[in-house]
Order: structure tokens, then sequence, then C-alpha cells
């Protein structure tokens, strides 16, 4: 079976598991309240914006900071938000595990028989 097959199996069983289901559900339930979807890509955004920041050496921005707190204290007020970043954590979560033990195949020296090796 080709790798190609192999992965849209995958692909399918990703969207079968409970995780991106109930992903699927909560995101469903978020966009019912635009303003919130509204405020929590706000908050993301800014958050990523921090993250990047402080991956390239910046300072942190104790102002951004403060405004991401405060943000996130009123989103998480929010039941449809709550739930949708919980389902959302839950499948980054899966997909890290899955993105995580399929790199161990190019990262270690163990499996010798490894094409990227």
């Amino acid at each position: 079976m080709s790798i190609i097959k192999k992965k849209e199996e995958l692909i399918q069983a990703i969207k079968n598991s409970g995780e991106y289901i109930d992903f699927i559900n909560a995101k469903d339930d978020l966009n019912k309240y635009p303003e919130q979807y509204e405020y929590l890509d706000e908050y993301k955004k800014l958050l990523l914006e921090n993250q990047l920041g402080q991956f390239l050496g910046d300072i942190v921005n104790t102002k951004t900071k403060e405004q991401i707190d405060d943000i996130y204290n009123e989103i998480s007020k929010y039941e449809a938000v709550n739930n949708y970043l919980n389902a959302e954590y839950r499948l980054k979560n899966v997909l890290h595990s899955i993105y995580k033990d399929l790199g161990h195949i190019i990262d270690t020296k163990e499996d010798r028989n490894s094409y990227f090796i």
C-alpha cells in the first residue's frame, strides 16, 4: 500500500476521532457567537505575536502581556469559548503526538533502515 493511501487513512482516522468531532462541534457552537469568535481571534493574534517576539528575543512588552491577560479573563467567561479552547487543545495534543512519533524516524539514528537517515 502506498504512503499516500496511508496518509489518507490517517486523515480519515483523525476526522473520526472523538477529539476532532468534539473540536468541530465546539467550533460550530462558537460560530453562533460571532462577537466571542472575534474576541478569541484577537486574543490568539496577540498571543502569537507575543510568542513570536519572545522567540526572536524581543523584550516582553508588559502592556501587551496585560492586554493578553485582560482579553483572556474576558473570553474565559464564555462557555462556548472555553469549550472551543479545550477541544482545540485536545486535538492539537493528538496531532502533536503523531507528529512527534513521525519525527523520531528522522531524528534518531537507531533506525538504520530509515530512508531519511
